[in-house]
């Protein structure tokens, strides 16, 4: 008999705190989380550590205690370089679209070719926009809202060309312009501010310091976000080849009625 095929299904049922990077969730028990603070809370210093070169510390409750940044463990892109790339990519489109605004007056104004993208789905942002999928509720919420005035602002550059062609009617095209501008452009400036602003607070790490047997380690998170009851019947087993999962820092999956995929985490291989 294969014994290693028979792997016993571990009580998983209690409260979680979930939490994710850019590309899968996690699940981690409460009942070994000791305290949640902040990086700058903990204040971490570097100690050399022979072959492994740097290691993090911090002091909690008089002792010193290891600090892990959960990607690093893990071998992930971290969340805190996604949106750092985010912010600087925002900075850039909220730039376009103002300059756009810009020279669409400039040929109303002259009559010059208008050379800039006039399909909403064509323009940079517009292009990344198609595509992109917020993981983070509060930012999808935002994200969302761009749709309507980015395709509003696109849509004036061939109305308001056929104005101004007329002599008689560029006076208007160009008054059009200018209210959209105080309107439409500046509601969708201000979205590309709330979205910078949710992804400067998904910035600041939370560590979750974790009791596993005799050892207290803290990991660096780049954000959590909530905390879930799962039982028995939220229970996936992971059907790798055993020998190739005898070291990993979970031990199976947790879903609800087919939504989220969660993996479980187990404190104890975390940091082996």
């Amino acid at each position: 008999m294969n014994h290693s095929a028979v792997a016993a299904t571990p009580d998983v049922a209690g409260s979680y705190l979930t939490f994710h990077l850019p590309r899968a969730k996690y699940a981690l028990p409460v009942d070994a989380i000791q305290y949640i603070t902040t990086l700058d809370a903990i204040d971490p210093h570097d100690v050399p550590s022979g072959n492994r070169g740097i290691r993090r510390m911090f002091t909690y409750e008089r002792s010193q205690i290891p600090l892990f940044n959960f990607s690093a463990l893990i071998g992930a892109g971290s969340q805190q370089d996604e949106c750092q790339q985010l912010i600087d990519m925002l900075g850039q489109r909220r730039q376009d679209h103002i300059d756009w605004i810009e020279a669409l007056e400039h040929s109303l104004v002259t009559g010059d070719e208008f050379k800039k993208a006039t399909n909403p789905h064509l323009c940079a942002f517009g292009l990344w926009y198609d595509k992109y999928k917020a993981y983070d509720e509060e930012l999808h919420a935002i994200m969302v809202q761009f749709d309507e005035p980015h395709k509003r602002i696109h849509s004036l550059a061939e109305t308001l060309l056929k104005m101004s062609a007329d002599e008689d009617k560029k006076e208007e095209a160009i008054r059009i312009l200018n209210n959209e501008r105080h309107s439409t452009l500046k509601l969708l400036l201000r979205l590309f501010g709330q979205a910078r602003s949710r992804l400067e607070e998904m910035l600041k790490p939370v560590v979750v310091i974790l009791r596993a047997g005799q050892r207290t380690y803290g990991i660096e998170l780049d954000s959590i976000d909530q905390i879930m009851e799962f039982d028995q019947r939220h229970w996936l087993a992971d059907h790798a080849d055993s020998q190739a999962v005898d070291h990993a820092c979970y031990d199976g999956f947790l879903q609800k009625d087919e939504g989220e995929l969660f993996i479980r985490l187990d404190p104890s291989q975390l940091t082996r």
